[in-house]
């Protein structure tokens, strides 16, 4: 996972909703660092340059460049971005301080390639049940994402977690036998009754009850 460029981060004093919100206004995002020490530390970090750097990236988990108010480059592991439900916009960020040299925990993306032979010759139905897998490795070796082929599936056929090809350096996490994918039969709808038969049945009745009356009326006349 290649490094975006250095990311600005810098100290904030005030805390709260108020000056969360002032700050968004001025164009900032609060985010929290996490250190390596177990203590964090309140941040701000520019907005529009931040939100353009995320839509370059599948995947919201990755390591970044950072400087504390101008000081020494450092690796840092976005691990949180919070959204506004309605707009979009981010509203904050956690980020944790990492070492090269140790492992980590992640979840990375997954992107599945490909038509499925049973979707393009049978008319089955493609579904995703995971979006992502949990992976551990140095972070020089954590990727944006994990692409899987699914060309070859026919109908019934799954992925498993364990079937995604995993680069070198990383160790799958996830349960193996979990299902990421699998293609389906195609769904039959059943068929609504004919309202036209329907109506024609229900005619036929009443004018039958209809008969039966006029008959059951005629009877007292030719009695009397």
């Amino acid at each position: 996972m290649a490094a975006e460029k250095v990311v600005k981060l810098t100290k904030r004093e005030d805390a709260g909703t108020p000056a969360a919100r002032r700050l968004r206004r001025e164009g900032w995002i609060p985010a929290i660092v996490a250190n390596q020490d177990g203590t964090t530390t309140p941040v701000k970090l520019e907005q529009h340059d931040f939100a353009l750097m995320l839509r370059r990236h599948q995947s919201e988990n990755m390591i970044l460049d950072v400087s504390l108010d101008g000081g020494a480059e450092a690796k840092a592991l976005l691990q949180e971005v919070q959204r506004d439900v309605v707009s979009g916009s981010v509203l904050h960020a956690d980020l944790t301080m990492i070492s090269m040299t140790e492992k980590l925990a992640v979840h990375v993306s997954l992107s599945l390639k490909g038509d499925p032979v049973g979707v393009e010759q049978d008319d089955g139905v493609l579904e995703q049940m995971m979006h992502e897998l949990e992976v551990e490795g140095l972070a020089s070796d954590i990727v944006d994402q994990l692409e899987i082929d699914v060309s070859s599936l026919s109908i019934g056929d799954s992925v498993l977690a364990g079937d995604v090809p995993l680069p070198s350096g990383l160790t799958l996490l996830t349960a193996e036998d979990i299902a990421v994918a699998t293609v389906l039969a195609p769904r039959v709808e059943e068929a609504e009754p004919e309202e036209a038969e329907e109506g024609e049945e229900g005619e036929e009745g009443e004018g039958a009850e209809g008969e039966e009356g006029a008959e059951g009326e005629g009877e007292p006349e030719g009695k009397e």
